[in-house]
């Protein structure tokens, strides 16, 4: 009868232990961080758990994206930067964190780099894109490489709210992310809530003019062009244009953008060597009569210290939405270009802009 009682016994502490154990683990959700081991279980936002170290002060971020979210949230986990940044560009950056180091980006196959990462001991690897399988994938791959946490966390902009969210309490900044993400909401909200006047308006179309000449551009759909159709804008580029060598840049000749003939033309250029296309689309006799150029409706796009439009695809397309958004539809979106500026620059980028930096930024984005 007693050793009945003590297998009785075992039986009930041994469900005890199963149950409590199942218990915990129904506990790890999305937006939850629990204690596991010596570190802490999170859920990122592709579905992956990563467990994190009890600590975190250094973060490598695999691309520019990351390097821009981490310099908005806290400077001090950044190790250096994903790109060369022009002196027009660091003119924005606080003073301590121009001069770090170029990092290089981290793609899949691009395994010569990963001795790099390991090298530099992150607490952490940061990973912000698209949530599909691929990308899934090369995240636990890069984690099996290098040994330390990776954490993924979407790239698509109406997310940026729950980026900031998540990132904040996998890096222990909760309270500093609050105000960002109410930003992203505040931006993405905007839109919403203002599309509903444009339903019975005609788009305003509009042509992305990259490269030298301004004859490279984005087709309908691509990423690079997402804010013209967020905000209610048509970009004119068919969907399928044939892709150009260049970063996904694809050749037009003047004659189409002739036959397109946008009402708004938006130029965007890169820093490495490579001028703005402004200047040619203005005086160029050719692109005269495009109702753009003769309605002196051609902007520059801003990029300092990062791109307002789409390179990168990360947080700087905030106030890029905005600006575009009262370029296209200035009726329905209103835009107090000194004060949001001054406002964005300081809520994201930490600094403060003076006059003369704003003047300088204001030269190209408002009508010619």
């Amino acid at each position: 009868m007693k050793k009945l009682c003590l297998s009785w016994i075992a039986i009930v502490v041994i469900i005890l232990v199963v149950l409590t154990g199942c218990g915990k683990q129904n506990n790890l959700g999305p937006d939850t961080a629990v204690k596991a081991d010596s570190g802490r279980v999170i859920t990122d936002m592709a579905g992956r758990k990563v467990v994190l170290p009890p600590v975190i002060q250094k973060v490598y971020p695999v691309s520019p994206v990351e390097s821009i979210l981490l310099y908005t949230i806290d400077p001090e986990f950044l190790p250096g930067w994903s790109y060369f940044m022009g002196a027009d560009q660091a003119d924005y950056i606080l003073p301590a964190y121009r001069d770090l180091p170029v990092l290089g980006w981290i793609n899949r196959g691009s395994t010569g780099n990963v001795e790099e990462i390991m090298k530099m001991k992150p607490d952490i690897i940061l990973m912000v894109n698209d949530i599909t399988q691929a990308n899934k994938d090369y995240a636990d791959e890069l984690e099996k490489m290098t040994k330390i946490p990776v954490v993924f966390l979407d790239k698509e902009m109406t997310k940026m709210e729950q980026t900031y969210l998540t990132a904040g309490k996998v890096l222990g900044r909760e309270e500093r992310v609050t105000e960002l993400a109410a930003y992203c909401r505040e931006t993405i909200g905007m839109v919403a809530e203002k599309k509903a006047l444009l339903a019975n308006r005609r788009p305003v179309t509009v042509y992305y003019a990259e490269g030298r000449g301004g004859l490279e551009t984005e087709p309908r759909g691509s990423w690079h062009t997402e804010i013209i159709q967020f905000v209610g804008g048509l970009n004119v580029a068919d969907p399928d244009l044939p892709g150009g060598s260049n970063i996904g840049r694809s050749p037009v000749s003047l004659e189409q953008v002739m036959v397109w003939n946008p009402e708004v033309i938006l130029v965007g250029y890169f820093r490495d060597g490579e001028s703005s296309s402004f200047p040619a689309i203005m005086e160029d006799r050719g692109w005269q009569n495009i109702q753009a150029v003769g309605n002196r409706r051609v902007y520059e796009i801003p990029t300092g210290p990062f791109n307002w439009f789409d390179r990168p695809p990360g947080i700087n397309r905030l106030i890029g939405i905005r600006w575009v958004a009262n370029l296209l539809y200035p009726d329905v979106y209103p835009f107090d270009f000194r004060s949001e500026v001054k406002r964005f620059y300081a809520l994201f980028y930490h600094y403060q802009l003076s006059e003369q930096e704003l003047d300088k930024l204001v030269t190209g984005t408002q009508r010619k």
